[in-house]
Protein backbone atom coordinates (compact mmCIF):
# COMPACT_ATOMS: atom_id res chain seq x y z
CA UNK A 1 0.00 0.00 0.00
CA UNK A 2 1.11 3.77 -0.67
CA UNK A 3 3.13 5.37 2.84
CA UNK A 4 0.35 7.83 3.46
CA UNK A 5 -3.60 7.62 2.81
CA UNK A 6 -5.63 10.85 2.21
CA UNK A 7 -7.42 12.24 5.20
CA UNK A 8 -11.13 11.62 3.92
CA UNK A 9 -10.58 7.98 3.95
CA UNK A 10 -9.25 7.46 7.23
CA UNK A 11 -11.92 9.62 8.67
CA UNK A 12 -14.44 7.02 6.61
CA UNK A 13 -12.43 3.90 7.99
CA UNK A 14 -11.85 4.83 11.31
CA UNK A 15 -15.98 5.39 11.38
CA UNK A 16 -16.07 1.39 10.14
CA UNK A 17 -14.20 0.09 12.12
CA UNK A 18 -16.10 2.06 15.12
CA UNK A 19 -19.17 0.43 14.21
CA UNK A 20 -17.76 -2.81 13.91
CA UNK A 21 -16.27 -2.80 17.24
CA UNK A 22 -19.57 -1.93 18.28
CA UNK A 23 -20.73 -4.96 16.98
CA UNK A 24 -22.87 -3.14 13.88
CA UNK A 25 -23.25 -5.83 10.98
CA UNK A 26 -24.25 -5.18 7.50
CA UNK A 27 -21.68 -1.71 7.61
CA UNK A 28 -20.17 -1.78 4.39
CA UNK A 29 -21.99 -0.55 1.42
CA UNK A 30 -21.58 -0.47 -2.16
CA UNK A 31 -19.86 2.78 -2.34
CA UNK A 32 -17.03 1.88 0.34
CA UNK A 33 -16.58 -1.64 -0.95
CA UNK A 34 -15.70 0.09 -4.52
CA UNK A 35 -12.95 2.08 -3.06
CA UNK A 36 -9.64 -0.40 -2.82
CA UNK A 37 -8.23 1.76 0.12
CA UNK A 38 -11.08 1.40 2.22
CA UNK A 39 -11.73 -1.73 1.04
CA UNK A 40 -8.28 -3.29 2.34
CA UNK A 41 -7.97 -1.84 5.57
CA UNK A 42 -11.29 -2.69 6.53
CA UNK A 43 -11.61 -6.17 5.82
CA UNK A 44 -7.75 -6.77 6.47
CA UNK A 45 -7.82 -5.17 10.05
CA UNK A 46 -11.02 -7.36 10.88
CA UNK A 47 -9.24 -10.34 9.49
CA UNK A 48 -6.58 -10.37 12.59
CA UNK A 49 -8.93 -8.17 14.55
CA UNK A 50 -7.73 -10.72 17.73
CA UNK A 51 -4.06 -10.84 16.93
CA UNK A 52 -4.13 -6.95 16.90
CA UNK A 53 -6.37 -6.55 19.86
CA UNK A 54 -3.82 -8.49 21.63
CA UNK A 55 -0.84 -6.69 20.41
CA UNK A 56 -2.13 -3.51 21.57
CA UNK A 57 -3.27 -4.83 24.75
CA UNK A 58 0.51 -5.88 25.14
CA UNK A 59 1.65 -2.58 23.52
CA UNK A 60 -0.04 -0.19 26.14
CA UNK A 61 2.53 0.06 28.78
CA UNK A 62 4.88 2.16 26.55
CA UNK A 63 2.04 4.71 26.98
CA UNK A 64 -0.15 6.81 29.72
CA UNK A 65 -3.26 4.85 28.56
CA UNK A 66 -4.82 2.63 31.06
CA UNK A 67 -4.85 -1.38 29.92
CA UNK A 68 -7.96 -0.92 27.76
CA UNK A 69 -9.03 1.54 25.19
CA UNK A 70 -11.72 4.26 25.03
CA UNK A 71 -14.57 2.52 22.47
CA UNK A 72 -13.46 6.22 20.34
CA UNK A 73 -9.30 5.01 20.76
CA UNK A 74 -10.03 1.34 19.35
CA UNK A 75 -10.03 2.31 15.39
CA UNK A 76 -7.10 4.59 15.22
CA UNK A 77 -5.04 2.01 18.06
CA UNK A 78 -6.22 -1.22 15.55
CA UNK A 79 -5.07 0.81 12.51
CA UNK A 80 -1.74 2.20 13.38
CA UNK A 81 -0.93 -1.42 14.46
CA UNK A 82 -1.48 -2.92 11.49
CA UNK A 83 0.31 -0.69 9.36
CA UNK A 84 3.43 -0.89 11.53
CA UNK A 85 3.31 -4.67 11.82
CA UNK A 86 2.06 -5.54 8.68
CA UNK A 87 3.05 -2.94 6.13
CA UNK A 88 6.43 -1.45 8.35
CA UNK A 89 5.05 1.21 7.72
CA UNK A 90 7.17 4.49 8.95
CA UNK A 91 6.40 5.98 12.08
CA UNK A 92 6.72 9.89 10.22
CA UNK A 93 3.88 8.72 7.44
CA UNK A 94 1.45 7.56 10.12
CA UNK A 95 1.94 10.35 12.09
CA UNK A 96 1.18 12.13 8.77
CA UNK A 97 -2.23 10.24 8.54
CA UNK A 98 -3.32 11.19 12.17
CA UNK A 99 -2.45 14.67 11.86
CA UNK A 100 -6.08 15.52 11.82
CA UNK A 101 -6.79 13.70 14.50
CA UNK A 102 -4.24 15.82 16.61
CA UNK A 103 -5.40 18.73 15.28
CA UNK A 104 -8.52 17.99 17.60
CA UNK A 105 -6.54 15.68 20.21
CA UNK A 106 -3.64 17.42 20.84
CA UNK A 107 -3.28 15.27 23.78
CA UNK A 108 -2.98 12.26 22.11
CA UNK A 109 -0.26 12.41 20.08
CA UNK A 110 2.64 11.74 22.66
CA UNK A 111 0.35 8.56 24.00
CA UNK A 112 0.26 7.44 20.31
CA UNK A 113 4.33 8.30 19.25
CA UNK A 114 5.33 6.50 22.76
CA UNK A 115 3.03 3.53 21.49
CA UNK A 116 4.33 3.32 17.87
CA UNK A 117 7.91 3.32 19.03
CA UNK A 118 6.82 0.41 21.32
CA UNK A 119 5.66 -1.42 18.35
CA UNK A 120 9.00 -0.68 16.65
CA UNK A 121 10.33 -3.67 19.19
CA UNK A 122 7.59 -5.73 19.44
CA UNK A 123 8.02 -9.39 19.39
CA UNK A 124 4.68 -11.34 19.14
CA UNK A 125 6.63 -14.91 19.65
CA UNK A 126 7.77 -13.43 23.00
CA UNK A 127 4.35 -12.52 24.33
CA UNK A 128 3.14 -15.68 23.49
CA UNK A 129 5.59 -16.91 25.66
CA UNK A 130 3.57 -19.71 28.41
CA UNK A 131 0.38 -19.74 26.26
CA UNK A 132 -0.96 -23.44 25.05
CA UNK A 133 -0.81 -24.58 21.92
CA UNK A 134 -4.69 -23.47 21.08
CA UNK A 135 -4.40 -20.44 22.49
CA UNK A 136 -1.03 -19.75 20.54
CA UNK A 137 -2.59 -21.01 17.39
CA UNK A 138 -5.85 -18.39 18.22
CA UNK A 139 -3.71 -15.38 18.34
CA UNK A 140 -1.13 -16.00 15.49
CA UNK A 141 -3.70 -17.39 12.97
CA UNK A 142 -6.72 -15.08 14.13
CA UNK A 143 -9.16 -16.98 14.75
CA UNK A 144 -11.61 -17.67 17.86
CA UNK A 145 -10.35 -20.23 20.41
CA UNK A 146 -14.05 -21.51 19.85
CA UNK A 147 -13.47 -22.79 16.17
CA UNK A 148 -10.03 -24.34 17.00
CA UNK A 149 -12.32 -26.18 19.69
CA UNK A 150 -14.73 -27.27 17.42
CA UNK A 151 -12.52 -28.05 14.18
CA UNK A 152 -9.68 -29.81 16.80
CA UNK A 153 -11.87 -32.83 17.12
CA UNK A 154 -12.08 -33.53 13.57
CA UNK A 155 -8.74 -32.86 12.33
CA UNK A 156 -5.12 -32.86 13.31
CA UNK A 157 -3.68 -29.26 14.09
CA UNK A 158 -1.31 -29.16 11.57
CA UNK A 159 -4.02 -29.22 8.98
CA UNK A 160 -6.25 -26.86 11.20
CA UNK A 161 -3.63 -25.04 10.86
CA UNK A 162 -2.68 -25.09 7.06
CA UNK A 163 -6.51 -24.24 6.42
CA UNK A 164 -5.97 -21.36 8.69
CA UNK A 165 -3.57 -19.78 6.70
CA UNK A 166 -5.32 -20.62 3.37
CA UNK A 167 -8.09 -18.50 4.62
CA UNK A 168 -6.12 -15.56 5.35
CA UNK A 169 -3.25 -15.76 2.63
CA UNK A 170 -4.09 -13.52 0.06
CA UNK A 171 -0.98 -13.52 -1.98
CA UNK A 172 -1.07 -14.47 -5.15
CA UNK A 173 -4.32 -14.88 -4.48
CA UNK A 174 -6.24 -16.48 -7.96
CA UNK A 175 -10.18 -15.84 -8.48
CA UNK A 176 -12.62 -18.09 -9.86
CA UNK A 177 -15.17 -16.94 -12.93
CA UNK A 178 -17.81 -18.61 -15.36
CA UNK A 179 -18.81 -17.62 -18.69
CA UNK A 180 -22.44 -16.31 -19.02
CA UNK A 181 -22.32 -18.66 -22.13
CA UNK A 182 -26.27 -17.86 -23.15
CA UNK A 183 -25.94 -14.15 -22.53
CA UNK A 184 -22.79 -14.07 -25.14
CA UNK A 185 -24.61 -16.41 -27.39
CA UNK A 186 -27.93 -14.35 -27.48
CA UNK A 187 -25.66 -11.66 -28.32
CA UNK A 188 -24.13 -12.84 -31.17
CA UNK A 189 -20.93 -10.92 -31.58
CA UNK A 190 -18.10 -12.38 -29.25
CA UNK A 191 -17.39 -15.81 -28.00
CA UNK A 192 -15.96 -16.95 -24.93
CA UNK A 193 -12.36 -17.31 -26.39
CA UNK A 194 -12.17 -13.91 -27.71
CA UNK A 195 -13.49 -12.72 -24.47
CA UNK A 196 -10.14 -14.82 -22.60
CA UNK A 197 -7.97 -13.12 -25.28
CA UNK A 198 -9.31 -9.89 -24.78
CA UNK A 199 -8.48 -9.76 -20.59
CA UNK A 200 -5.30 -11.74 -21.61
CA UNK A 201 -4.25 -8.68 -23.89
CA UNK A 202 -4.74 -6.99 -20.31
CA UNK A 203 -2.76 -8.57 -18.48
CA UNK A 204 -4.83 -10.91 -16.77
CA UNK A 205 -3.84 -14.32 -16.28
CA UNK A 206 -6.83 -17.10 -17.66
CA UNK A 207 -6.59 -20.71 -16.45
CA UNK A 208 -8.85 -23.14 -16.84
CA UNK A 209 -9.95 -25.29 -14.15
CA UNK A 210 -8.85 -29.24 -14.14
CA UNK A 211 -12.14 -30.44 -12.76
CA UNK A 212 -14.92 -28.12 -13.45
CA UNK A 213 -14.69 -27.26 -17.79
CA UNK A 214 -16.70 -24.31 -17.62
CA UNK A 215 -14.42 -22.52 -14.37
CA UNK A 216 -11.75 -20.50 -15.28
CA UNK A 217 -9.53 -18.63 -12.58
CA UNK A 218 -7.91 -15.31 -13.17
CA UNK A 219 -5.14 -13.17 -11.17
CA UNK A 220 -6.42 -9.53 -10.78
CA UNK A 221 -10.17 -9.26 -9.70
CA UNK A 222 -10.34 -5.70 -10.13
CA UNK A 223 -9.38 -5.65 -13.61
CA UNK A 224 -12.31 -8.42 -14.03
CA UNK A 225 -14.68 -5.93 -12.37
CA UNK A 226 -13.49 -3.11 -14.69
CA UNK A 227 -13.62 -5.12 -17.59
CA UNK A 228 -16.97 -4.17 -19.78
CA UNK A 229 -17.52 -8.26 -19.53
CA UNK A 230 -18.56 -8.15 -16.49
CA UNK A 231 -20.54 -5.07 -16.54
CA UNK A 232 -22.54 -6.42 -19.43
CA UNK A 233 -23.18 -9.81 -16.86
CA UNK A 234 -20.51 -11.82 -19.73
CA UNK A 235 -19.10 -13.32 -16.83
CA UNK A 236 -19.18 -13.85 -13.01
CA UNK A 237 -17.56 -14.78 -9.85
CA UNK A 238 -17.94 -17.73 -8.77
CA UNK A 239 -16.43 -19.99 -6.26
CA UNK A 240 -15.05 -23.34 -7.07
CA UNK A 241 -17.08 -24.79 -4.21
CA UNK A 242 -20.54 -23.48 -4.86
CA UNK A 243 -19.82 -24.94 -8.61
CA UNK A 244 -19.39 -28.25 -7.41
CA UNK A 245 -22.34 -27.88 -5.63
CA UNK A 246 -24.05 -26.96 -8.98
CA UNK A 247 -22.15 -30.12 -10.89
CA UNK A 248 -23.35 -32.41 -8.07
CA UNK A 249 -26.58 -31.66 -8.46
CA UNK A 250 -26.82 -32.66 -12.00
CA UNK A 251 -30.41 -31.16 -13.14
CA UNK A 252 -31.91 -31.90 -16.56
CA UNK A 253 -34.30 -30.09 -18.61
CA UNK A 254 -36.92 -32.32 -18.01
CA UNK A 255 -36.86 -32.13 -14.49
CA UNK A 256 -38.63 -29.79 -11.57
CA UNK A 257 -35.99 -27.76 -9.76
CA UNK A 258 -36.45 -26.34 -6.49
CA UNK A 259 -33.29 -24.25 -5.05
CA UNK A 260 -34.53 -23.38 -1.34
CA UNK A 261 -32.53 -20.50 -0.14
CA UNK A 262 -31.32 -19.08 -3.19
CA UNK A 263 -30.42 -15.62 -2.69
CA UNK A 264 -28.00 -14.04 -3.45
CA UNK A 265 -28.58 -16.04 -6.55
CA UNK A 266 -25.30 -17.23 -8.27
CA UNK A 267 -26.18 -20.99 -7.59
CA UNK A 268 -29.47 -20.41 -9.42
CA UNK A 269 -27.94 -18.36 -12.51
CA UNK A 270 -26.01 -21.37 -13.23
CA UNK A 271 -28.40 -23.88 -12.57
CA UNK A 272 -29.96 -22.12 -15.27
CA UNK A 273 -27.13 -22.21 -17.46
CA UNK A 274 -26.41 -25.58 -17.71
CA UNK A 275 -30.10 -25.98 -18.60
CA UNK A 276 -29.89 -23.47 -21.31
CA UNK A 277 -32.57 -21.52 -20.03
CA UNK A 278 -35.08 -24.32 -20.22
CA UNK A 279 -35.25 -25.23 -17.05
CA UNK A 280 -38.37 -25.41 -14.75
CA UNK A 281 -36.62 -23.62 -11.55
CA UNK A 282 -38.31 -22.92 -8.44
CA UNK A 283 -36.30 -20.16 -6.40
CA UNK A 284 -37.42 -18.81 -2.75
CA UNK A 285 -36.07 -16.86 -0.60
CA UNK A 286 -37.15 -15.64 2.55
CA UNK A 287 -35.59 -11.68 2.71
CA UNK A 288 -37.54 -9.16 0.65
CA UNK A 289 -34.59 -7.33 0.09
CA UNK A 290 -32.19 -10.04 -0.49
CA UNK A 291 -34.96 -11.51 -3.11
CA UNK A 292 -34.70 -7.88 -4.60
CA UNK A 293 -30.71 -8.10 -5.38
CA UNK A 294 -31.74 -12.19 -6.98
CA UNK A 295 -34.14 -10.56 -9.35
CA UNK A 296 -31.89 -7.86 -10.40
CA UNK A 297 -28.63 -10.45 -10.74
CA UNK A 298 -31.14 -12.57 -12.61
CA UNK A 299 -32.25 -10.03 -15.24
CA UNK A 300 -28.42 -8.83 -15.42
CA UNK A 301 -27.45 -12.34 -16.44
CA UNK A 302 -30.31 -13.01 -18.73
CA UNK A 303 -31.62 -15.65 -16.77
CA UNK A 304 -34.82 -17.45 -17.71
CA UNK A 305 -37.03 -20.05 -16.46
CA UNK A 306 -36.83 -19.29 -13.20
CA UNK A 307 -39.65 -18.80 -10.68
CA UNK A 308 -38.96 -16.57 -7.78
CA UNK A 309 -41.32 -16.47 -4.64
CA UNK A 310 -40.62 -14.79 -1.56
CA UNK A 311 -41.26 -17.02 1.16
CA UNK A 312 -40.18 -18.74 4.28
CA UNK A 313 -38.76 -22.56 2.41
CA UNK A 314 -39.35 -24.14 6.20
CA UNK A 315 -42.69 -23.44 5.09
CA UNK A 316 -43.53 -22.76 1.37
CA UNK A 317 -46.92 -21.84 0.24
CA UNK A 318 -46.85 -25.01 -2.31
CA UNK A 319 -50.16 -26.83 -3.13
CA UNK A 320 -50.15 -29.72 -1.31
CA UNK A 321 -49.41 -32.02 -4.22
CA UNK A 322 -46.49 -30.56 -5.37
CA UNK A 323 -43.07 -32.43 -5.53
CA UNK A 324 -39.61 -32.43 -6.81
CA UNK A 325 -37.29 -34.02 -9.06
CA UNK A 326 -34.38 -31.94 -7.18
CA UNK A 327 -34.13 -30.41 -4.49
CA UNK A 328 -30.91 -27.62 -3.68
CA UNK A 329 -30.43 -26.78 -0.23
CA UNK A 330 -27.35 -24.66 0.31
CA UNK A 331 -28.28 -23.89 3.57
CA UNK A 332 -27.85 -21.01 6.00
CA UNK A 333 -24.72 -21.77 8.29
CA UNK A 334 -22.32 -19.93 10.38
CA UNK A 335 -19.97 -19.48 7.42
CA UNK A 336 -16.81 -20.66 9.27
CA UNK A 337 -15.36 -21.85 5.86
CA UNK A 338 -15.61 -18.50 3.90
CA UNK A 339 -13.40 -16.41 6.45
CA UNK A 340 -11.22 -15.58 3.44
CA UNK A 341 -13.83 -13.46 1.70
CA UNK A 342 -16.15 -12.68 4.86
CA UNK A 343 -13.47 -12.50 8.16
CA UNK A 344 -16.36 -10.39 9.54
CA UNK A 345 -17.92 -14.11 10.42
CA UNK A 346 -14.81 -14.77 12.24
CA UNK A 347 -16.11 -12.65 15.14
CA UNK A 348 -19.55 -14.43 15.15
CA UNK A 349 -18.22 -17.37 16.07
CA UNK A 350 -20.24 -18.50 19.12
CA UNK A 351 -22.19 -21.52 20.14
CA UNK A 352 -25.34 -19.38 20.20
CA UNK A 353 -24.88 -18.40 16.59
CA UNK A 354 -24.16 -22.10 15.52
CA UNK A 355 -26.76 -23.72 17.47
CA UNK A 356 -29.53 -21.02 15.51
CA UNK A 357 -28.28 -22.03 12.36
CA UNK A 358 -27.94 -26.40 13.80
CA UNK A 359 -31.73 -25.58 14.70
CA UNK A 360 -32.72 -23.72 11.26
CA UNK A 361 -30.97 -26.20 9.20
CA UNK A 362 -32.74 -29.63 10.57
CA UNK A 363 -36.29 -27.56 9.85
CA UNK A 364 -35.06 -27.05 6.09
CA UNK A 365 -34.01 -30.80 5.66
CA UNK A 366 -36.64 -31.50 6.74
CA UNK A 367 -39.01 -29.71 4.57
CA UNK A 368 -36.78 -30.94 1.92
CA UNK A 369 -37.04 -34.80 1.98
CA UNK A 370 -40.71 -34.04 2.68
CA UNK A 371 -41.35 -32.29 -0.61
CA UNK A 372 -38.70 -34.45 -2.80
CA UNK A 373 -40.68 -36.88 -5.18
CA UNK A 374 -39.85 -40.71 -4.07
CA UNK A 375 -36.87 -41.33 -5.79
CA UNK A 376 -36.11 -37.40 -5.67
CA UNK A 377 -32.55 -36.03 -5.54
CA UNK A 378 -31.12 -33.81 -2.32
CA UNK A 379 -28.13 -31.93 -2.57
CA UNK A 380 -27.40 -30.58 0.72
CA UNK A 381 -24.51 -28.24 1.38
CA UNK A 382 -23.15 -25.38 4.03
CA UNK A 383 -20.15 -23.54 3.17
CA UNK A 384 -19.00 -24.33 6.93
CA UNK A 385 -16.43 -26.76 8.39
CA UNK A 386 -17.97 -27.59 11.38
CA UNK A 387 -19.16 -31.14 12.00
CA UNK A 388 -22.72 -29.78 13.57
CA UNK A 389 -23.45 -28.58 10.32
CA UNK A 390 -22.28 -31.14 7.99
CA UNK A 391 -22.32 -34.65 9.02
CA UNK A 392 -23.84 -34.63 12.45
CA UNK A 393 -26.56 -32.61 10.83
CA UNK A 394 -27.27 -34.84 7.56
CA UNK A 395 -27.00 -38.03 10.22
CA UNK A 396 -30.07 -37.37 11.61
CA UNK A 397 -32.25 -37.91 8.24
CA UNK A 398 -30.29 -41.16 6.98
CA UNK A 399 -33.27 -43.27 7.53
CA UNK A 400 -35.11 -41.28 4.99
CA UNK A 401 -32.18 -41.27 2.64
CA UNK A 402 -29.90 -43.30 0.25
CA UNK A 403 -26.47 -42.08 -0.56
CA UNK A 404 -25.30 -41.06 -3.88
CA UNK A 405 -21.55 -40.91 -5.15
CA UNK A 406 -19.55 -37.69 -5.29
CA UNK A 407 -17.01 -37.21 -7.69
CA UNK A 408 -13.49 -38.64 -6.27
CA UNK A 409 -12.09 -35.22 -6.38
CA UNK A 410 -13.85 -34.25 -3.31
CA UNK A 411 -12.01 -35.27 -0.30
CA UNK A 412 -13.91 -37.74 2.56
CA UNK A 413 -15.90 -35.96 5.09
CA UNK A 414 -15.66 -36.08 8.96
CA UNK A 415 -15.94 -39.62 10.59
CA UNK A 416 -19.11 -39.66 12.70
CA UNK A 417 -18.43 -42.89 15.15
CA UNK A 418 -15.18 -44.52 13.68
CA UNK A 419 -16.84 -44.32 10.05
CA UNK A 420 -17.44 -41.50 7.30
CA UNK A 421 -21.18 -41.40 5.91
CA UNK A 422 -21.45 -42.62 2.07
CA UNK A 423 -22.97 -40.17 -0.02
CA UNK A 424 -20.75 -36.92 1.58
CA UNK A 425 -17.50 -35.50 0.86
CA UNK A 426 -15.70 -31.97 2.09
CA UNK A 427 -13.46 -29.21 0.18
CA UNK A 428 -10.55 -27.50 1.69
CA UNK A 429 -9.74 -23.84 1.49
CA UNK A 430 -5.69 -25.70 1.64
CA UNK A 431 -6.30 -28.64 -0.44
CA UNK A 432 -8.78 -27.50 -3.06
CA UNK A 433 -8.24 -23.95 -3.15
CA UNK A 434 -12.12 -23.31 -2.25
CA UNK A 435 -14.06 -22.28 0.19
CA UNK A 436 -14.85 -24.68 3.11
CA UNK A 437 -17.53 -27.00 2.09
CA UNK A 438 -19.99 -29.59 3.44
CA UNK A 439 -21.53 -31.26 0.60
CA UNK A 440 -24.03 -34.48 0.12
CA UNK A 441 -26.11 -35.81 -1.96
CA UNK A 442 -28.92 -38.22 -1.54
CA UNK A 443 -31.85 -40.22 -2.80
CA UNK A 444 -35.14 -39.82 -1.07
CA UNK A 445 -36.53 -43.71 0.52
CA UNK A 446 -40.22 -44.63 0.02
CA UNK A 447 -40.50 -43.89 3.70
CA UNK A 448 -42.94 -41.76 5.43
CA UNK A 449 -40.95 -38.59 5.93
CA UNK A 450 -42.86 -36.57 8.42
CA UNK A 451 -40.58 -35.69 11.82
Amino acid sequence: MIESQPKNLIKKLFKLLYRFSSQESGIFDKEQNENPIIYHYYYEIIRYWNKINFIIKKNLRYTNKSLKLEQDDLPIYFYITYRVIWEIASISSILKDLNFYFKKKKEEEISIKSFLNGLKTFSLSKALINKDIKEILSIKLAIPSFFIDKLSNYMNLDFLRENLEAMNNLNNQMYTIWFNLNKIEEKNLYNQEFIINNLQQKGVKVLKDEQIKYLFHVNNRRKIIESEWFKRGYLSFQDKGSSAVIEILNARVNEYIYDMCAAPGMKTSLIAQKLNNKGKIIAVEFNRDRTKKLRKLLNHLNVKGVDLIIADSIDAPFKEDLKFDKILLDAPCSGSGTFKSNPELKWRQNSRFLNQNIILQEKLIASAIELLKPGGILVYSTCSLYAEEGELQISKFLDYLEPLNLPKWLSPSYKVGNKTIKGTGRLYPAKHKTQGFFIGKFKKLNNNTKH
